[in-house]
């Protein structure tokens, strides 16, 4: 008599493993070597960057530079930053306080800084340092103030998907980014959820149930259910369930003694079975 082996896994199919397998004694490459840390030892303080770039053709820039900085290795001949007295920074806020009305600043240049830099011939962080000192700063352009319609319609757009937002609102004459949409839900407080459907674990809320118990039964066609499109592997549980406010309401119905009323969320359930198909609300508390 031969044992069968027996799969507990429900409702789909098994898939190889996403990550490597582990092998005693070989580590992944994103570790630097003693070979390459010997290379940087050798030839950095002597030959820079240029010359260990070429020896470790798979590190970037920043992670040399990282490296160096982890290893303490110092660059030899490397120019210092120069001290200056307050008689020499008095003079340089002078220069700076009588070239800045008349600084005509190049385009993409937002603070002037870089042409600052330029025509006095001085290092940009000591130019960004003395303008700070002397509070001279250029406005940025801010984008125009939202409007009661723009906050209206943000209660109406699905707000899970912000570059749809973007397109509705532009069909609307409002020119929105999707970022900017993003930033404005969170100010006014409005969820993202999308709250025309629901999940397995957000159902699972409602109706007191564990969210596995509710997978079960939407697998088994007892829930009737979809799936949302996402880029979710099968090796990750595969796309989630996306259920219909009408068809967890009309389970509900129907399976009323599979409820534990003790257990429910009680404003949820009842804003589930009296409001139809869209929430009562979907504003949260203003703050």
């Amino acid at each position: 008599m031969t044992l069968k082996r027996v799969s507990f896994k429900k409702g789909r199919e098994h898939k190889p493993r996403l990550s490597k397998p582990y092998v005693p004694g070989q580590h992944d490459e994103r570790y630097w070597t003693d070979e390459e840390d010997q290379i940087l030892r050798d030839h950095y303080a002597e030959k820079g960057f240029a010359y260990c770039a070429n020896r470790l053709p798979n590190r970037s820039k920043g992670a040399i530079y990282g490296r160096v900085g982890a290893l303490g290795i110092k660059r030899n001949g490397k120019q210092q930053r120069k001290s200056r007295s307050r008689e020499e920074l008095a003079e340089l806020n002078a220069r700076i306080s009588e070239l800045w009305p008349t600084l005509e600043i190049p385009k993409g240049d937002l603070s002037g800084m870089n042409e600052l830099a330029r025509l006095l011939n001085e290092p940009r962080w000591l130019i960004s340092q003395r303008c700070r000192v002397l509070g001279l700063t250029r406005p940025r352009k801010k984008e125009p103030r939202w409007t009661a319609a723009e906050d209206e319609l943000m209660k109406r757009v699905p707000l899970h998907d912000p570059d749809k937002c973007s397109e509705i609102f532009r069909a609307h004459g409002f020119n929105r980014t999707a970022t900017a949409i993003m930033v404005r839900a969170k100010r006014i407080n409005l969820s993202r959820r999308n709250h025309g459907t629901f999940s397995a674990r957000t159902a699972a809320k409602v109706i007191g149930w564990d969210n596995k118990t509710v997978c079960e039964y939407c697998l088994k066609g007892l829930i009737k259910s979809g799936r949302r499109k996402t880029k979710r592997l099968p090796q990750q549980g595969g796309d989630p369930h996306s259920i219909e406010r009408a068809d967890l309401r009309q389970f509900v119905i129907e399976n009323l003694e599979l409820i534990d009323f003790r257990k429910v969320d009680k404003f949820a359930l009842v804003d589930l079975l009296v409001s139809g198909d869209q929430p009562m609300e979907r504003q949260g508390d203003a703050p």
